[in-house]
C-alpha cells in the first residue's frame, strides 16, 4: 500500500470503541483509546485468527483464543504464546476523518483518499446483480443499473478476505447474489463450512464494504448453507493460491 486511505469518522468510533477495516485487500482493526486511534492487522500471530473481540488495556490488545498481547502502537508481541509482531498502520485524523496508510509515512497535505485508476477487472464469479431503481428526494442518484454497477458492488466484496485462507471470499465462491433495490444491497453468501470460526468477521467486513460505497446505504447480508459451498465453486485463481489443481 502506498497511499492512504479514508477508513472512517471521527464520530463513527466512540472513545475506547473499535471498528473493523480493510486496508489494501487486508482485514484490519482501527481502535480508539481516548482521542488517539490506532491500526493493526487483525490477525493473532500466533493462531492467524481475528483479534476483533479481543480486551484492550493499557495500549494494548489481547487475542481473545490464547492470551497473546500486542502493542496497539508497534505491534509486538508482550507476552507468550505469541512471539512475532503483528503488522501495524500509520493512522492521521483530518477534519474529522480518519486515514490508514503505511506504517511510519505522514498523510500529504490537503491529501484526500486515492481512488485507483486502473481499469475495473471483468467480473469472473457468476454473481447475479439485480438492481431496482427508485427515486429518492435529495439523495445521491443512484447509477443506472448495468455492468458497471455490477462491478462495483462484486469489486467491493473483493475487498473481503476469509482470514483463514486469505483468499478474497468473491474468488472462494462463498458470494451467491446480489440484489439492489434503490440504496439497499441484499447479499445471500455462505461459509467454507458451518463452524467457521471467520463467519462473524466475513459477514461484518462484507457489510461494512458495501456500505462504504457511495450509493448505498444500507446492506443486509444473510447466511444461507444451501447449497452448500464446495471447493469447485472457486475461480481458478483461487484454486492456484491455495495449490488446488
Amino acid at each position: 500500500m502506498s497511499t492512504f486511505e479514508r477508513v472512517a469518522a471521527v464520530t463513527e468510533i466512540p472513545p475506547n470503541g473499535r471498528k473493523s477495516i480493510v486496508v489494501d485487500d487486508v482485514p484490519a482493526l482501527l481502535v480508539r483509546i481516548g482521542n488517539e486511534f490506532f491500526a493493526v492487522e487483525d490477525v493473532c500471530s500466533h493462531d492467524g485468527q481475528p483479534l476483533t473481540d479481543g480486551p484492550v488495556a493499557d495500549g494494548a490488545i489481547t487475542c481473545p483464543r490464547h492470551g497473546a498481547r500486542f502493542d496497539l502502537k508497534t505491534g509486538s508481541a508482550l507476552c507468550m504464546p505469541a512471539t512475532r509482531a503483528i503488522p501495524t498502520f500509520a493512522v492521521q485524523v483530518r477534519d474529522g476523518e480518519v486515514f490508514v496508510g503505511p506504517a511510519g509515512a505522514e498523510l500529504p497535505p490537503a491529501a484526500v483518499a486515492v481512488t485507483s485508476t486502473a481499469a475495473p477487472p471483468v467480473v469472473t464469479a457468476d454473481i447475479p446483480v439485480v438492481s431496482a431503481m427508485v427515486s429518492s428526494g435529495d439523495h445521491v442518484p443512484t447509477p443506472e443499473p448495468g455492468a458497471d454497477d455490477d462491478i462495483r458492488l462484486i469489486e467491493a466484496l473483493k475487498q473481503v478476505i476469509d482470514p483463514e485462507l486469505m483468499v478474497n471470499i468473491v474468488d472462494l465462491g462463498l458470494v451467491y447474489s446480489v440484489n439492489r433495490d434503490d440504496k439497499k444491497i441484499y447479499v445471500e453468501m455462505t461459509l467454507t463450512s458451518p463452524a467457521c470460526p471467520a463467519g462473524p468477521q466475513i459477514v461484518q467486513q462484507s457489510k461494512m464494504a458495501l456500505e462504504r460505497l457511495r450509493d448505498v446505504d444500507e446492506a443486509e447480508i444473510k447466511l444461507v448453507m444451501s447449497p452448500p459451498w464446495t471447493p469447485d465453486r472457486m475461480t481458478d485463481e483461487a484454486k492456484d493460491m491455495l495449490g488446488i489443481f
